[in-house]
């Protein structure tokens, strides 16, 4: 199960910075406009994430036929498809779109720190630490064009991770599809 392993360590912590780029806020500082809830589609850029679902859209269809069924549905659950490898979809509750974009972190294990300086409505910059028993990863990024429908966004980020170093920049656009999230899509 070295697929699984990869999926389970890599890709999954990927989604969960990366799709779920965020941000915190001071009070007084000027905030994003506010996301609509419900299904939004991701698409990354050119990375390693983006080469990494490739790779495993491939090992997949290697699989034996139950076995690969599993994996999807894996896969299908955190939003990843292997028909658009390059595409994730995420369920936005009414809860995380009032929070505005903060970071998303739901490891226990993982203590993150953050920073948000507001450009506009529609843009904005933050930096974030975070660091688990395994190692610290640190990055900077932006988002703009942010609408309730829509938004843009790029972040770096370097450090350790389970022992390794890493380091990746990770683009993407994203795209409100409507009201309605599929059933099993997990929130992340």
């Amino acid at each position: 199960m070295q697929i699984q392993k990869r999926l389970s360590t890599g890709l999954i912590y990927a989604i969960s910075i990366g799709a779920a780029i965020g941000f915190t806020h001071v009070a007084s500082a000027q905030k994003l406009q506010k996301r609509l809830p419900g299904l939004w589609e991701i698409q990354l850029g050119e990375s390693p994430l983006t080469a990494m679902m490739e790779s495993i859209q491939k090992s997949l269809a290697k699989l034996p036929e139950a076995q690969r069924k599993q994996m999807e549905g894996m896969m299908s659950g955190n939003g990843a498809s292997l028909a658009k490898p390059g595409v994730i979809q995420q369920c936005v509750t009414p809860e995380m779109a009032a929070r505005d974009f903060e970071m998303i972190n739901d490891d226990p294990n993982m203590q993150c720190t953050t920073s948000y300086q507001p450009v506009s409505r529609s843009e904005g910059r933050f930096t974030y630490d975070c660091q688990d028993g395994n190692g610290k990863l640190k990055g900077e990024g932006r988002i703009w064009d942010a609408s309730p429908k829509h938004f843009k966004s790029e972040m770096t980020m370097q450090g350790l991770s389970g022992g390794k170093p890493r380091s990746m920049t990770i683009s993407q656009t994203a795209q409100w599809v409507g009201p309605d999230c599929p059933a099993g899509l997990k929130t992340p």
